[in-house]
């Protein structure tokens, strides 16, 4: 096994220290998301996209489950570090929602009415357009349109394909404050108890194509469920987890050899989550450099769909590697004007924000207004 000080490392001696690669892992996650979207978006075919004949899923698939088990072990974190519903919600949604907000109001008002097949007065004037911004922006309908968008396009009408698991991930946080507010998080048999009841008909759904279909409310929740819930596990057993390449290298070999069997979704989780907390806490040196820069993951997911839509329109004869690094050049800047104006500077101010909740909560209760509420 690998040491630490003559030790063998296990991820509780390494997941409290914030020089890791965590930025570094989630940024190429969001850059393999972008690299997939390239493919399918100058093809319009789903099974051109990376890894798609090797594994059935793409490479942008196996990416979005990396975000889910990061999340899940990082939520359960910041649960344990809050313990405050308050707290925690106040934390989970300034991470989310303002940064979309901007996206989407940037996306909706200035960068697509260029490019729509509508006048501007019609643009503007349409229910659509703010209907959109509305909806997008609180994640009720992730998947909206715009008026005269991207008619044209071989994936057509689709404004932001990347949001829409944004949701599962509010609804996977929804489900940790229950779990915390209950007290199962605190105990351990209780956490057993319940992701046996949970876990074990979500593992046994993933044996069934229908269930891991890109296309089915059902498969989002068996797979998003599962990889949510092994961050989850992962946090509570940090302990006893250790981190060492071999193991990275047979999981691997185990997920090829069951790659013509059911269980193969449910082995590609189990590898995806070991191999993310190994890249996320293992390699050292000249590659932690990048997470003093920012996490500029989040810019990335949410601002390179609409770009890319937008550079497909405008320049149709870019092949799919071609779009990728214009991609890139062009929603990097955002992404790190994302960080630094908004996302950092929001979630610096978490603590101010549940404090002025907590005194409007006291001043409503004082003049008997909460019933109200």
């Amino acid at each position: 096994m690998a040491r630490l000080r003559g030790k063998t490392v296990f991820l509780g001696d390494v997941a409290q220290n914030r020089d890791n690669n965590l930025n570094l892992l989630r940024f190429l996650a969001a850059a393999t998301v972008a690299l997939s979207h390239s493919f399918l978006l100058v093809t319009g075919d789903p099974e051109s996209r990376p890894l798609m004949k090797a594994t059935g899923f793409s490479i942008g698939y196996h990416a979005v489950d990396i975000f889910f088990v990061i999340s899940g072990f990082l939520v359960t974190q910041s649960w344990m570090r809050r313990s405050s519903l308050l707290d925690f919600t106040v934390a989970r949604a300034l991470r989310i929602y303002p940064a979309l907000a901007v996206c989407v109001m940037l996306t909706a008002l200035v960068l697509l009415p260029p490019l729509s097949n509508t006048s501007a007065a019609g643009y503007f004037s349409s229910f659509e357009t703010f209907s959109y911004v509305i909806l997008t922006a609180s994640l009720v309908s992730p998947d909206g349109t715009l008026p005269g968008t991207f008619l044209t396009t071989p994936v057509a009408n689709e404004v932001n394909g990347s949001l829409w698991t944004l949701r599962y991930e509010v609804l996977c946080y929804a489900a940790l404050a229950f779990l915390g507010m209950s007290g199962i998080l605190a105990r351990r048999k209780w956490l057993i108890r319940t992701a046996f009841v949970i876990g074990l008909p979500l593992a046994a759904l993933s044996l069934f194509p229908i269930a891991y279909a890109d296309d089915t409310i059902l498969g989002h929740f068996v797979r998003f469920g599962l990889c949510f819930g092994l961050g989850v596990l992962a946090y509570e057993y940090r302990a006893q987890i250790p981190l060492h390449w071999a193991g990275v290298v047979f999981l691997f070999l185990l997920t090829v050899a069951m790659r013509p069997y059911a269980v193969f979704p449910l082995s590609f989780y189990l590898l995806t989550a070991y191999s993310a907390f190994w890249l996320a806490y293992i390699p050292s040196g000249w590659i932690r450099n990048f997470n003093k820069a920012g996490d500029y993951s989040y810019g990335l997911y949410i601002y390179a769909y609409p770009v890319q839509q937008a550079l497909v329109l405008t320049m149709p004869n870019l092949t799919p590697l071609h779009l990728f690094a214009v991609t890139l050049a062009a929603v990097l800047p955002a992404a790190i004007l994302s960080w630094h104006l908004v996302e950092k500077p929001v979630m610096a101010k978490k603590g101010d924000a549940a404090a002025r909740l907590r005194r409007l909560g006291r001043w409503l209760a004082s003049r008997k207004l909460m019933r109200w509420i």
